[in-house]
């Protein structure tokens, strides 16, 4: 059993006979009332979302899971193949269940599948990616009064905000579970 203050996105748990992969969780703190914990997950039988409210303190079940190291191979249509690092095993995934995989990992690169029963349950990038700014806009003279920052697109495409001294073709430690700049790296 798990608590609910315990979900986090990604998360797999057992409610209602079904199996969820939680999408968001917010704890809700409302002025009257007592706390409570918003979840929107997707349902593993149907592929259908929904969001519950649990009260704080409330139990689920937990389900055990299973992470193998994999590598990204490639993407056909709207699927991504990915490969176990141990086994050599190919999974073909839905894009739905990739959404963070074409923003942070470049052909080759590592992911976490999680399976339960041999059937893929969600494709995780690692918490943090070394990825190659391919082109950063220009930054405005005159505009440092503020933490001022400017537009970057890295090798995968992904557009995020970073500071005006990054330049092209540099290196930058990306948080994927944000989506934030980190830092510089050097190559």
């Amino acid at each position: 059993m798990i608590n609910v203050q315990d979900i986090r996105k990604g998360m797999v748990f057992k409610f209602e006979g079904d199996l969820w992969t939680c999408m968001f969780m917010q704890h809700v703190s409302p002025g009257k009332g007592s706390a409570f914990v918003k979840v929107r997950a997707r349902s593993m039988n149907s592929g259908n979302s929904k969001e519950f409210n649990f009260r704080s303190g409330e139990k689920l079940d937990n389900v055990d899971i299973f992470e193998r190291k994999c590598t990204y191979s490639y993407k056909e249509a709207n699927q991504y193949v990915f490969m176990d690092n141990e086994s050599f095993e190919q999974y073909t995934v839905e894009a739905d269940l990739c959404e963070d995989v074409e923003h942070y990992v470049v052909l080759n690169g590592d992911v976490n599948v999680s399976l339960y029963d041999g059937k893929v349950l969600s494709v995780n990038p690692p918490n943090f990616v070394v990825l190659k700014v391919i082109q950063a806009d220009n930054a405005v003279k005159g505009d440092t009064a503020t933490k001022a920052s400017k537009y970057a697109e890295l090798e995968t495409g992904y557009k995020l905000l970073v500071p005006l001294f990054i330049k092209d073709n540099e290196m930058l430690k990306i948080d994927t579970r944000t989506g934030e700049y980190l830092e510089r790296v050097n190559s």
